[in-house]
């Protein structure tokens, strides 16, 4: 019995280990969509994004706002990390002023929202959602319900002048215009004009993971001690009774 019990032991030191590792990894994903939201809430609250995009970008800027009755269009160029290089991405943020229809749920076939980006200089299409494989299953404007706004990542590998197009739930045109695009080769040491985003401790400052993890933590160990003493108390229990 001597041996079992202390094979139980390292058995519930073990699951303890397996317990905090887990409890950690999921309030630590718990917090970043959480933060995600709240930087969503703000954003749409201020009209402001600067802080939505520093939390998920490498560096940015700004390179228009527009706004129409129904609209503010905030326009970025960003510079994401994927795969280990440096992307740049043409992003247009659609925030609603007013009353608009928009996709209910995220399968919404109805869904017309769209972007078209053409070459100005030839009239070719560099970009549009209509032929992009990725929004078959997946309606637009479906981000007006979510987060409060929508909005398009293109990655451009090139400079470009820009016509841009965007069109309502409806396919209304709601604007267009013609922007000059000039794709940046990122350095990181010199981010020139660019935006940085957060830092690591940044970030970890925003999350304070220290007050959402400690709580889940302390609940947890608190709940899987108890019972593993039950459980250990049992089967000591048990196995002594049998040996009498």
């Amino acid at each position: 019995m001597k041996k079992f019990m202390i094979m139980y032991i390292v058995l519930s030191v073990i699951m303890l280990v397996f317990l905090y590792l887990y409890t950690i990894i999921q309030e630590t994903n718990s917090r970043s969509f959480e933060l995600f939201y709240e930087l969503a809430d703000e954003a749409q609250t201020t009209d402001n994004l600067d802080k939505f995009i520093k939390y998920q970008s490498v560096a940015y800027q700004l390179v228009d706002e527009i706004e129409t009755d129904d609209y503010s269009f905030h326009i970025y160029q960003v510079v994401a990390l994927l795969d280990k290089e440096y992307i740049n991405q043409f992003t247009i943020f659609v925030m609603p002023k007013s009353e608009i229809t928009y996709a209910e749920t995220l399968d919404d076939i109805a869904d017309q929202t769209s972007v078209i980006l053409m070459d100005h200089s030839t009239g070719d299409a560099i970009y549009q959602t209509t032929t992009d494989s990725d929004y078959d299953d997946y309606a637009v404007s479906y981000g007006v319900k979510r987060v409060g706004f929508y909005y398009y990542a293109v990655v451009l590998g090139q400079d470009y002048q820009l016509d841009i197009s965007l069109k309502d739930y409806n396919a209304e045109n709601i604007l267009e215009i013609t922007l000059a695009y000039t794709y940046i080769d990122y350095d990181e040491n010199n981010s020139g004009s660019l935006i940085l985003g957060y830092t690591n401790d940044e970030i970890e400052d925003l999350l304070d993971l220290s007050s959402y993890t400690q709580p889940a933590l302390l609940k947890n160990i608190a709940i899987y001690l108890v019972v593993d003493i039950i459980v250990g108390a049992i089967i000591h229990f048990i196995l002594k009774r049998k040996i009498i």
